[in-house]
C-alpha cells in the first residue's frame, strides 16, 4: 500500500466520511483492459462502495459511509447474492473467500477503480478502508465512439479533395474544430449531469457508463450539432437520405 496513505486511530474513523466530499465529480479510466470488470467480484465490489453502508453514528445520526474495510465489502457481496440467488446451486458459484477478494481489490487498486482511503489501527490489526476514487468513474468504452466520429472528420476531409478539388479542405478543417468544441461542451454537460445523479444511480444499482451512453444519444437532437452537419451537408453538396 501507499507510503502517503495516513494511519489513523480507531477513535478517530472521521476521514471514512468526510472524504466523499472532498472527492472529484469524476474521472474516466482508460488503462485496462476491456474484459476487465467481468468478474462478478470486481463489479460488485466497485458498485458496493459506491453506494456506501448505512451506520448510526454515537450521536444517533443516521450516515451513510463510503470507505469499506474487506470484510465488509465480502458482506456486502454475500448479502447481494443471498438476495439475488434462491437456489443453493446456483448461488455456490459466485462463492468467494475473501482471501481472493483481497486479490481483486489489489486488481481494482491497481487499476485506479478504487483507492485506499485510510488504514485503521483496530485492536492489533491495521485496516485498510477502500473507496472510490471520484464520485463518479467513467470507463474508456463510452468514449470510442466520439473518436470514431473525429476519425470519420479527418478521412472525409482527405476525400473531398477528390470528389471535389475545387473544395476547400481547410474549411471542412473548420467544421472539424467546430465539431469538436461542441463535443467538449456536451460532454461536460453530460458529465456534470450524471455527477449530479450519482446517489441515485448507485442507489439503483445502475452502470453510470449506460446513462452516458443515453444522454449521448438524446444528444444527437442538440440544436449546435445540428446546425453544423447541416452546414456540412450543403458545402459538400451531399444527399444522404
Amino acid at each position: 500500500m501507499s507510503e502517503s496513505i495516513k494511519s489513523y486511530d480507531t477513535k478517530d474513523r472521521k476521514i471514512l466520511y468526510t472524504f466523499w466530499d472532498d472527492l472529484p465529480e469524476q474521472i474516466i479510466l482508460v488503462d485496462y483492459e476491456d474484459d476487465f470488470l467481468k468478474h462478478f467480484a470486481r463489479k460488485a465490489a466497485n458498485g458496493i462502495l459506491g453506494k456506501g453502508i448505512r451506520e448510526k453514528l454515537p450521536n444517533g445520526e443516521i450516515v451513510t459511509r463510503k470507505a469499506l474495510n474487506a470484510q465488509e465489502i465480502l458482506r456486502e457481496i454475500n448479502d447481494t447474492l443471498d438476495l439475488k440467488f434462491k437456489i443453493p446451486e446456483e448461488r455456490k458459484k459466485y462463492d468467494i473467500s475473501l482471501h481472493s477478494l483481497y486479490f481483486h481489490l489489489q486488481k481494482l487498486e491497481e487499476v485506479g477503480f478504487i483507492k485506499t482511503i485510510a488504514i485503521l489501527k483496530e485492536g492489533r490489526h491495521n485496516v485498510a478502508y477502500y473507496a472510490r476514487p471520484a464520485k463518479v468513474v467513467l470507463f474508456k468504452d463510452s468514449f470510442a465512439e466520439d473518436e470514431k466520429i473525429s476519425s470519420g472528420f479527418t478521412s472525409m476531409m482527405k476525400l473531398i479533395t477528390t470528389l471535389n478539388p475545387e473544395i476547400d479542405p481547410r474549411k471542412f478543417d473548420k467544421f472539424k474544430d467546430r465539431f469538436n468544441e461542441i463535443n467538449k461542451k456536451s460532454l461536460d454537460q453530460i458529465q456534470r449531469k450524471i455527477a449530479q445523479f450519482q446517489d441515485q444511480i448507485y442507489e439503483a444499482n445502475i452502470d453510470p457508463n449506460d446513462i452516458q451512453r443515453f444522454f449521448t444519444l438524446l444528444n444527437q437532437i442538440n440544436p449546435e450539432y445540428v446546425k453544423l452537419f447541416t452546414e456540412i451537408l450543403e458545402y459538400l453538396q451531399l444527399e444522404i437520405w
